[in-house]
């Protein structure tokens, strides 16, 4: 679609979305929303007119190799985008006009003969629209919002030019007010480092291999007081400099990095720089792609009944109980429930998913790992009760590592300060107590008996069903933390997916388990309801795992754990049916892992977006960029009860923050 440059005006003046390319100009705009902050790409362009090409002495191959190909793809997403589609050896953006169109380009020669002026003016005239569009897009955004942020990014050659240190980042802050805005500068520099792309580290420097000192940065800190602009080069990691040739991998694991970095140094930005300003929501929130629905419900109707717990439970634990207390040196022998999914099939239908048509890097990446995480778990749950059922258990959820076994000895031999609650009270009587906190949170959900369950309780998210162990024995203490636990965790994340218009969050994302226990364990913490005892049975699972690893079994694991002072027989066989069911069962170890990590994360940051569904911690900047964007709305069931636990119970406080 092509859109003038008086179009471009009217949709400044009120504010519409407006895009496509301008015919005036060589480049592409994209306004999409009105946000503070700008992505271009100037030298993404490769296009040259036809009547240009007898005069050209470089060939495309060459042009290629010192364009910037592929940096349109990191920021086309965004809500403000220009990005060029003229070649700069047919005019450089990011040189003045009078520089703008090279006779030398890296010691080669660019023309077999000076071109004539009316072909230099018709290229020039291209070179002034951009920059008429860019000012005016400029001056909008300061006149919104008192500030703006322009993020200009480019490539380099780092093998070809054989620099002696060449970063995967260089950010040209010579032009730039460094003492002003430096919060945002060291935001983003620690926003791109943070994770690794396929095993490269990314470090970021300032000024290594260029100084920022090119045309547009030199445009907008002469026009415009209150804009910063960020010169970003990226070193070429992902692609072979010599062939051309695009490591697919690295390419898209940089564009979910850019994106993520991108839209959390603009978030700062906004809060540090900018009015607040209230935007119409039908700007803030727009339509799906369709793509997007459409594979998110072929995955759904695909992965929707594949629960791990459902196949991995034993049908038969009443009886092997039974049997196990009636013969001390008898192993258990479980049944499971057969799969009614063809596993080679599945995993077939799996990666047919068509996920490379999605645009957005960072919902792009997100079902990635979606998928990667369902082809790991089918293979999981196609060998429960087999030899091999417990090496697919450590792929899928790990195993304790010493410090997951030192911190479990460290909780362990901590002393009893209270009294332990009296377990008083039945199943049935459970039941009641259940009920009755489910109307008064109103939340949709029935409760019910079960003798097929391993734990005191457990969710059933897609019936909505809260399932009781009809053998268990409860204190008051523990109702009202399997209460905060299961409902206030569980259930709540379960409904608030129900929200979405996408089902993802009801499949789960990556780490989903990890995550999910230890939000819940936290929410025990902080509604007041653990005590010491509680963070002993966590211990107590990361010691029974490590030993079922270390190869002893059953009655071994049992033994220890009857030894225990704090839980009963029957406990001590529940927990260690957990570990021991289908074959070597490792999730049990996470629960403590994941309720550490959950208590510093929340020093540091809200939780609220790990309550949007069955999210996975490592993704909560995914999560909080995809909330901004409207992909998924915010969570509608959140946590009301917060006691201060360091005042209530500082022993427990001090342990917990001693765990490392």
């Amino acid at each position: 679609m092509h859109i003038t440059e008086q179009q471009i005006d009217d949709a400044l003046a009120s504010q519409s979305p407006i895009e496509g390319f301008v015919s005036e100009g060589g480049f592409y705009l994209s306004i999409r929303e009105y946000v503070p902050y700008v992505a271009t790409a100037v030298h993404a362009g490769h296009r040259v007119r036809e009547e240009l090409t007898p005069y050209y002495a470089i060939n495309e191959e060459s042009r290629f190799k010192e364009e910037d190909p592929y940096t349109d793809a990191f920021i086309e997403s965004l809500p403000i985008t220009l990005i060029a589609k003229d070649s700069r050896y047919e005019y450089d953006l990011n040189r003045a006009p009078e520089n703008a169109i090279y006779d030398i380009a890296w010691e080669q020669q660019v023309w077999l003969s000076p071109l004539p002026e009316d072909m230099k003016q018709r290229s020039l005239e291209k070179h002034a629209c951009y920059y008429r569009v860019l000012g005016k897009l400029l001056s909008k955004l300061e006149a919104i919002f008192d500030a703006a942020l322009l993020f200009d990014v480019h490539s380099y050659n780092w093998q070809i030019r054989h620099h002696h240190y060449a970063p995967v980042v260089n950010l040209g802050t010579v032009q730039v007010d460094t003492l002003r805005w430096r919060p945002i500068i060291d935001g983003f520099k620690k926003a791109i480092t943070a994770k690794p792309i396929a095993n490269i580290n990314v470090d970021c420097a300032e000024n290594t291999v260029f100084q920022g000192l090119g045309y547009q940065a030199s445009f907008v800190l002469s026009n415009f007081e209150n804009t910063l602009v960020l010169p970003i080069e990226l070193k070429k990691v992902f692609m072979d400099e010599h062939t051309d040739e695009l490591y697919p991998l690295v390419f898209e694991k940089l564009q979910r990095n850019m994106h993520v970095s991108i839209t959390k140094t603009a978030r700062l930005f906004s809060q540090l720089c900018t009015k607040k300003v209230k935007r119409p929501r039908k700007a803030q929130v727009p339509g799906l792609d369709p793509k997007l629905v459409q594979l998110d419900s072929q995955l759904y109707k695909l992965a929707r009944n594949l629960d791990t717990l459902h196949y991995v439970n034993p049908t038969n634990i009443a009886q092997e109980k039974k049997r196990f207390f009636s013969r001390r040196d008898y192993e258990p022998q479980f049944q499971y429930r057969p799969l009614k999914i063809d596993p080679y099939e599945f995993k077939e239908r799996l990666y047919r998913l068509p996920v490379s048509q999605l645009t957005d890097p960072i919902v792009k990446d997100l079902y990635r790992k979606v998928i990667d995480n369902y082809a790991t778990k089918i293979e999981l749950i196609t060998q429960i009760g087999r030899d091999q059922f417990l090496y697919n258990s450590l792929r899928y959820y790990g195993e304790p590592s010493t410090t997951d076994i030192a911190n479990a000895h460290f909780i362990l031999h901590a002393l009893e300060t209270e009294p332990q609650p009296e377990k008083n009270i039945d199943a049935k009587a459970a039941l009641i107590h259940f009920q009755r906190a489910i109307e008064q949170m109103q939340i949709p959900c029935k409760v019910s008996l079960s003798s097929k369950i391993v734990s005191k309780a457990m969710v059933d998210n897609g019936k909505k069903l809260l399932l009781i162990n009809n053998s268990a024995q409860f204190s008051t203490l523990d109702i009202e933390a399997l209460i905060e636990h299961e409902i206030g965790v569980h259930l709540v994340t379960t409904l608030n997916a129900d929200q979405q218009a996408l089902k993802v969050l009801h499949l789960g994302l990556p780490g989903n388990t990890y995550t999910q226990e230890g939000l819940a364990i936290y929410r025990e913490l902080m509604s007041g309801n653990m005590n010491l005892t509680r963070l002993k049975v966590l211990a107590l699972r990361v010691i029974a795992v490590d030993k079922m690893l270390k190869g002893e079994r059953f009655n071994d694991v049992f033994q220890y754990l009857d030894s225990s002072t704090f839980i009963s027989t029957s406990e001590a066989f529940a927990l260690t049916t957990r570990v021991f069911r289908g074959g070597g069962f490792t999730k049990d170890f996470l629960y403590l892992r994941g309720f550490r990590d959950i208590v510093k994360l929340s020093k540091t940051r809200k939780l609220d977006n790990l309550y949007l569904g069955k999210t996975g911690k490592s993704l909560l900047d995914s999560l909080d960029t995809l909330v901004e964007q409207g992909v998924f709305s915010k969570p509608k069931y959140l946590p009301t009860k917060t006691i201060d636990i360091q005042t209530k119970n500082p022993v427990l406080s001090y342990l917990i923050d001693s765990i490392k």
